[in-house]
């Protein structure tokens, strides 16, 4: 079966239609406007779970439009990145070097990496368009005779990121990509020696953030707000909402009253966080499916086949405290770990598996707050250089966190039979947050740390993005 046939249409079923229907949740319905669009979780393939989507418009230059179901909403990453297939024939104009050299990509995300060309489209969300076309990515299915650049592929992640949809939407805090492009040089005598030869390029021809490119005020981050999901039993599908532009545009998805944590990020993407007494930085990331936390100092075991992977007997809260401003904040909403592998098993036509938590030894391990994090939440992510409207430090008072009931979690049999044992780095959960060291600099050099002048915050540029989400 081809990767496009297992694609499904972008439907969102009416909210009244979901109340009834057995392991499906959605959000409540905000006061809709054309920046605020539906977004899904659910399988587009077997096994898949905590994948969000959502519809993606590109035009040519021509005005020539498609729409693009089942693309990835990634706050872990830079810039849309869409099957060719999926464009159904749409010519993009390529993205060339100032030589008039097309440009292409390589890009590595945590479980691999990924080779596509450079092509301009405008981009639309809703009823939101970029304010001109801007670099896109547009990848293949590998080829066998295909030349790429030395080195490329120890992974080659081309075949997983097409078999779980049909692209990639990239709106992490950073504005721009600005590594990995390439351009294909003059034949070589040397037999099999690679023509293609690294180029750097300016922030225009660089991948870019849609977000960064819309009209204000949807310019300065995007909004992500999901319901709560039964931990131990999870569901079938999850419906929600993404807003682009924080404040004003997006104030509907909050719930009145909700206690709000908000936090500056550092150079990574990142803020302090801490378990009990393990003190780490964090990123939260839509586009990882599950909890990356190292939980080895709480005792909790991991699997004995499948390491990467926590078996704690029952589920188990894991409690988050983070640093927001000057405070230490203890999270009300408490994550859960539990037999992940029996979980997986026992719920594996389920698009939304709130309780998967791992962890990988590896050097490269990062702390992450995948989309289970995203369960129950409204999140915002704001771009690098704009203002953090939320205030820092300890939130007012907190509402209640839901009870979440364990009861009823079925320990079953640990034979997990999708799991290939053999393949090295399956149990990576971190799928497809792009590596630290690919950083953009900050768009905004000149930003003034905030100062507090007696019960006043004064606001300014947050150089490096922030993060806010209710609890």
């Amino acid at each position: 079966m081809s990767v496009l046939s297992m694609s499904r249409s972008f439907v969102v079923v009416p909210l009244a239609a979901t109340l009834g229907a057995a392991n499906t949740y959605a959000a409540a319905t905000p006061q809709l406007a054309g920046n605020i669009v539906p977004v899904e979780v659910r399988q587009v393939a077997p096994m898949q779970y905590n994948k969000l989507f959502v519809d993606v418009t590109v035009c040519n230059a021509s005005r020539q439009c498609r729409t693009v179901p089942d693309v990835l909403v990634d706050t872990g990453s830079v810039g849309l990145r869409l099957l060719r297939g999926a464009l159904d024939g749409l010519e993009l104009a390529p993205v060339t070097d100032p030589r008039g050299r097309p440009l292409s990509n390589w890009s590595s995300f945590g479980s691999g990496d990924l080779w596509g060309t450079m092509h301009l489209a405008q981009v639309r969300l809703g009823e939101v368009s970029t304010t001109r076309a801007i670099p896109i990515e547009v990848y293949d299915l590998p080829g066998r005779r295909e030349k790429l650049p030395d080195g490329y592929a120890d992974v080659d992640t081309r075949p997983e990121i097409a078999r779980m949809g049909n692209g990639i939407l990239g709106i992490s805090p950073h504005r721009h990509f600005p590594k990995g492009y390439y351009v294909k040089g003059a034949k070589t005598q040397m037999p099999g020696a690679s023509r293609w030869l690294a180029v750097q390029v300016d922030a225009a021809r660089q991948l870019t953030n849609p977000i960064a490119r819309f009209p204000s005020p949807y310019d300065n981050g995007s909004v992500i707000s999901l319901p709560e999901v039964d931990w131990t039993a999870g569901a079938t599908r999850v419906q929600g909402w993404l807003g682009l532009g924080i404040g004003a545009a997006t104030e509907a998805l909050f719930p009145h009253g909700a206690r709000i944590v908000s936090h500056d990020l550092d150079d990574n993407g990142q803020f302090a966080a801490a378990i009990g007494a393990r003190r780490f930085p964090v990123l939260v990331d839509s586009g990882t499916n599950a909890l990356s936390l190292d939980l080895s100092h709480l005792g909790v075991s991991r699997h004995a086949r499948y390491a990467s992977y926590y078996d704690a007997v029952a589920p188990t809260p894991i409690e988050l405290a983070v640093r927001s401003g000057d405070d230490e904040v203890k999270l009300a909403r408490p994550l859960y770990v539990g037999p992940t592998v029996k979980y997986l098993k026992a719920h594996s036509t389920h698009g939304a598996l709130p309780m998967v938590v791992g962890w990988d030894d590896g050097q490269r391990s990062l702390s992450v707050l995948g989309l289970p994090f995203f369960y129950g939440r409204t999140v915002a992510t704001g771009l690098r250089g704009t203002v953090n409207p939320f205030p820092q430090g300890a939130p007012a008072a907190a509402t209640a966190a839901p009870d979440d009931d364990a009861d009823g979690f079925e320990i079953i049999d640990d034979e997990f039979a999708s799991v290939d044992a053999a393949a090295p780095g399956w149990m990576i959960v971190d799928d497809y947050v792009e590596r630290a060291a690919n950083r953009a600099t900050a768009t905004t050099t000149n930003a003034a740390p905030r100062a507090v002048d007696g019960a006043f915050e004064l606001l300014s540029n947050s150089p490096h993005g922030f993060i806010a989400y209710t609890d």
